[in-house]
């Protein structure tokens, strides 16, 4: 009975050995990386590149785009820039 006891006993502390690792810490220092900041081109504006509308051309109160004809007196006429232009030959 003694026997089965020590048996049991050296089973035990062999088993709590068992059950413990041996960590070792191992500490790795990583490069600290700083993006680069980002360069973004843009094509430089000038007032040339600028588009803007035209004009309308005013007709009893209404606002027509460049390029619309109209019919006044008999002629024909055509919006360019905010101005009636007389088309020269034509009749309506």
């Amino acid at each position: 009975m003694s026997r089965s006891i020590l048996v049991a006993g050296l089973c035990a502390v062999a088993l709590a050995g068992c059950g413990r690792t041996i960590v070792r810490e191992r500490v790795v220092e990583q490069p600290v990386i700083t993006p680069a900041p980002a360069v973004v081109e843009r094509p430089v504006v000038v007032p040339e590149t600028i588009v803007t509308a035209q004009a309308a051309c005013p007709l009893a109160g209404n606002a027509y785009s460049s390029g619309t004809l109209s019919c006044q007196s008999g002629y024909e006429y055509r919006c360019r820039n905010g101005v009636w232009e007389r088309i020269a030959g034509t009749s309506c």
